[in-house]
């Protein structure tokens, strides 16, 4: 008969935890209360940035100090000097976290992610680095980690989900008024201190003579990898391998994506080599020896490929952090395969120490995938800065500039780019503090071409986008009595709805073939922005930070038409209006 744990055997296996563990219990509670005061404040507070460094910072620190735990565990040093070690680093962690910007930006997410990932493979192998070496040893904790961080996350779901619905029925069956934020205490509560000291708990010791790692293999693995994990990525090995083949024979160039399709069959090909690589060489497990022996070699064709198709990119558009990142992925499988290929005995910790490596290889210096790429993008713009001196650019050409000038202004402070135009570009920042990539293009002399704008030779369509109507910007508008909004959707009825120095007026708008008339109590006053657009050059830029403008003066009103929106269609070579949106500046005289 079954026994449920009693309190104080749950309590003493917490404590015994905590103090296994104390620099993790230690920043798992101030990660916890910090998350907390933050859901207390309120995520649109003051506080919220510092909280959520915080918050980020012990995450790092999290499984930092595991693997501090795990690699000074078989050394015989004093408790000091694991602790101050431990603490140095999680304090440049802390560092890290805390450089970033103000409003911190996608790179710097990225390059958090990626240590994140970087100091996960860490504990994988750091109480493996000063022991001899046992295969069998080292998957077998891997295992049990893994099946750990899922039960934890079984455990901690169920709790919560249980918890909750109690909270609920009280709140509903008593009447009482309970503040929404208990459910997210409730949840910090359990994903933090609850599910890490339940995940700590169950870490093998290894070190421990009388708790040796001895392999036991789950029969529900093999069945999953054998008959269901092997079988797609065989399948999908004949998709890119006959796809290479047709690469080959018609000499055409290889799709951009498919670099990361080749990535992620060669990753989980080797995760799925690893998941059977205790059985791989047991009696009766035909269809895994052979895909054992054959991975690797299968591999090296879909290398070509994969550099290929990623190197081409980059020759033809430069570096970004993605394709950075496929590249050090390309080059590490291209490692692994030559690894264990060559090797005699190849020793699977090679694979998640490589990896380590080169995700805190790609984080820092000028080797980083931010230095890379800032450098590669910002070297593209010079070389069309000065083309830009001899000649004009084509329509690809101005779509490759503004994708470059988007890119270092999304990324990095957009003063980067004064040296490489400063006659240009120092009037565009000296108007507005932080111009956005249409201003910079357009100051350059360019068009700006979006993502999304396709070679129009025949000129069939045309449009324009003032841009900075979707910036929260604010405006003057001293000298004027009203303002409104025009637009082809509707018919602007105002009946007496304004009274200025005592008198009432009216306003009603009438589409014409020329524009509109403005009917004001009872003059008309005629706008003709039809013919203004058709016989304006500026309406063919899908986005413009260039104010198109037109006044219209009679004895009575000045009227001041900015066009927001405006496109349609070519007919005969003359345009043809579809679609307009107008603001209008009305001045009474």
């Amino acid at each position: 008969m079954s026994k449920f744990p009693s309190f104080q055997n749950v309590l003493h296996s917490s404590v015994a935890t905590a103090l296994r563990f104390p620099l993790e219990t230690l920043i798992t509670l101030i990660g916890a209360i910090c998350t907390c005061l933050l859901i207390h404040d309120g995520f649109d507070a003051k506080t919220n940035d510092q909280f959520i460094r915080v918050m980020m910072s012990c995450s790092l620190c999290l499984v930092w100090f595991l693997s501090c735990s795990l690699f000074f565990g078989v050394l015989q040093l004093k408790v000091l000097f694991r602790y101050g070690l431990s603490m140095l680093i999680g304090s440049l962690l802390f560092w890290f976290v805390f450089s970033f910007d103000v409003a911190i930006s996608e790179v710097e997410i990225q390059q958090f992610f990626v240590l994140n990932i970087a100091l996960h493979l860490l504990v994988s192998f750091a109480g493996f680095l000063l022991i001899k070496y046992n295969q069998e040893e080292f998957w077998e904790f891997n295992k049990q980690l893994f099946l750990r961080i899922i039960t934890a996350g079984f455990y901690s779901g169920v709790l919560f989900a249980g918890l909750a619905l109690a909270i609920v029925a009280v709140k509903e069956l008593f009447v009482l008024d309970l503040n929404e934020k208990v459910f997210g205490y409730l949840f910090v509560c359990i994903a933090g201190p609850f599910n890490t000291l339940f995940f700590l708990n169950g870490v093998p010791d290894i070190y421990n003579s009388k708790n040796t790692l001895v392999l036991s293999y789950p029969v529900g693995l093999k069945k999953f990898t054998q008959y269901v994990l092997l079988p797609l990525i065989s399948l999908y090995l004949v998709i890119l391998l006959c796809y290479e083949a047709k690469i080959l024979i018609t000499l055409s160039l290889p799709i951009g994506w498919v670099s990361y399709l080749v990535l992620v069959f060669a990753i989980v090909g080797i995760l799925s080599f690893l998941l059977v690589l205790p059985i791989a060489s047991s009696h009766g497990n035909l269809w895994i020896q052979t895909f054992n022996r054959w991975f690797y070699y299968l591999l090296i064709p879909l290398l070509g490929l994969l550099f290929w198709a990623i190197l081409y990119r980059i020759y033809s558009y430069g570096f970004t952090h993605e394709r950075y990142y496929v590249v050090l992925l390309s080059f590490w499988l291209a490692i692994v395969v030559g690894y264990f290929l060559i090797a005699n005995n190849p020793k699977i910790k090679f694979i998640p120490i490589s990896l380590c490596l080169g995700g805190f290889f790609s984080i820092w210096g000028p080797q980083s995938a931010d230095s890379v790429s800032k450098t590669s993008q910002l070297n593209r713009l010079e070389s069309y800065v000065q083309q830009l001196k001899k000649q004009t650019l084509s329509f690809e050409e101005e779509k490759d500039l503004s994708s470059i000038v988007t890119f270092l202004v999304s990324n990095y402070n957009g003063e980067i780019l004064i040296p490489l135009a400063k006659d240009k570009l120092e009037v565009v920042f000296a108007t507005e503090k932080q111009p956005d990539a249409v201003a910079i293009v357009e100051a350059l002399g360019v068009n700006y071409r979006s993502k999304y704008d396709i070679v129009n030779t025949k000129k069939t369509t045309f449009n324009y986008v003032y841009s900075d109507n979707y910036k929260a910007t604010i405006e003057t508008i001293r000298g004027y009595d009203l303002s409104f909004l025009l637009s082809n959707y509707g018919q602007l009825e105002c009946d007496n709805c304004v009274v200025i120095n005592s008198t009432s007026y009216s306003i009603q708008s009438i589409k014409k073939s020329y524009g509109v008339d403005l009917k004001i109590n009872n003059e008309v006053v005629a706008l003709p922005f039809i013919t203004f657009i058709e016989k304006g050059a500026g309406f063919d830029n899908n986005h413009s930070s260039k104010k198109m403008s037109q006044v219209v003066e009679t004895p009575n009103y000045t009227c001041l038409i900015t066009f927001l929106e405006v496109g349609g269609n070519y007919v005969n070579g003359k345009k043809e209006i579809v679609n307009y949106n107008l603001k209008i500046l009305l001045k009474i005289k």
